[in-house]
């Protein structure tokens, strides 16, 4: 091989290390990666996907999706464009994108720095509510993905949060969502993966309520001392459903989180409200039946003083990223 392409799958191996730090679905982690070449190719691993919760593998497109993303912010740090070719055969549909270093370009490592700031914080947030250029912000980077980023108006927040409540109960309810939590909430720390208990809340009085995890062991998070009075709820919309939205969606979640990041606010997925079928209806007849959501958030300003969010536990490289050879 010679020293350029050499330095080349060098660089691509690095991001996909990089990516590793990439919000799931439940912290399933569900892809791998696979260098040959002068590429990597990013792969869904069903393995991980969750019967319940995501029958059809949506979140789990969605999840490589933020992966994906998380790899062309770290090449673009690098000071290179991502070639990327999205679901490149249609013979081999677990096969998400081939990633390749593209043309040099000039260094841009805000996001890539808040790959490692970056946590999911269930805590309620503060009273400040997120300005308009940065919620503005937050769209463009959503629309650079072709998805779309509705803020949840004052008016629709009772009904937001209906859907939201009616989701929990139905998951709380069926074997099937409660198999799914029980299993992810309950990872031993050699597996490096799952929800820790130390990164959930106890209940409180919120508008709306984080989801509840307490199945099998308590949360361990302090709630603290915000009012969630300036949080701001979104949802991200896609324009069909089809496998290229949820990866598309995947990676203007991983965008729009960065970016919240790299502005000093925080964030906490609610997939619930997509995971149960008559809620994603209430929700979709909530944004007018135009398109189709994709995940929803909560983001707010944290509470001044507030003791930073443990970092997730993360499957290492030698666990996700392979050669062609290997599974």
């Amino acid at each position: 091989m010679t020293q350029h392409l050499r330095a080349e799958i060098d660089q691509v191996a690095e991001a996909s290390i990089a990516a590793l730090r990439a919000p799931s679905i439940l912290n399933t982690q569900p892809w791998r990666w696979r260098l040959a070449g002068n590429h990597a190719e990013l792969w869904a691993d069903r393995s991980r996907r969750l019967d319940g919760l995501d029958p059809d593998g949506r979140l789990l497109l969605l999840s490589c999706g933020t992966a994906l993303h998380h790899a062309t912010v770290a090449l673009l740090a690098a000071g290179f464009d991502a070639d990327i070719a999205r679901l490149p055969d249609p013979a081999r549909p677990d096969l998400v994108a081939r990633v390749r270093q593209g043309s040099a370009c000039a260094a841009d490592d805000l996001l890539y720095r808040a790959i490692y700031q970056r946590r999911t914080d269930r805590r309620p947030f503060g009273d400040e509510r997120p300005s308009d250029a940065v919620l503005d912000e937050l769209r463009a980077a959503a629309e650079r993905h072709g998805v779309h980023l509705h803020v949840v108006r004052a008016d629709q927040v009772t009904a937001f949060a209906s859907a939201v409540a009616h989701a929990g109960d139905v998951e709380h309810g069926d074997l099937r969502f409660r198999e799914d939590l029980l299993a992810w909430t309950t990872r031993t720390r050699e597996e490096r993966d799952g929800v820790s208990a130390r990164s959930t809340v106890p209940p409180t009085q919120r508008t709306i309520a984080p989801r509840d995890f307490d199945l099998a062991r308590p949360a361990a998070l302090a709630p603290g001392t915000g009012t969630d009075r300036g949080t701001v709820y979104v949802v991200l919309i896609v324009d069909a459903e089809e496998p290229a939205n949820w990866v598309a969606a995947g990676e203007a979640l991983s965008d729009v989180w960065l970016t919240l990041t790299a502005r000093g606010l925080a964030a906490s997925p609610i997939s619930e409200v997509v995971e149960v079928l008559p809620a994603r209806v209430a929700l979709q007849r909530l944004l007018g039946g135009v398109g189709h959501p994709a995940i929803a958030m909560r983001i707010g300003t944290p509470v001044d003083g507030i003791e930073p969010v443990p970092p997730t536990i993360r499957r290492s490289g030698t666990d996700t990223v392979g050669s062609p050879g290997q599974p």
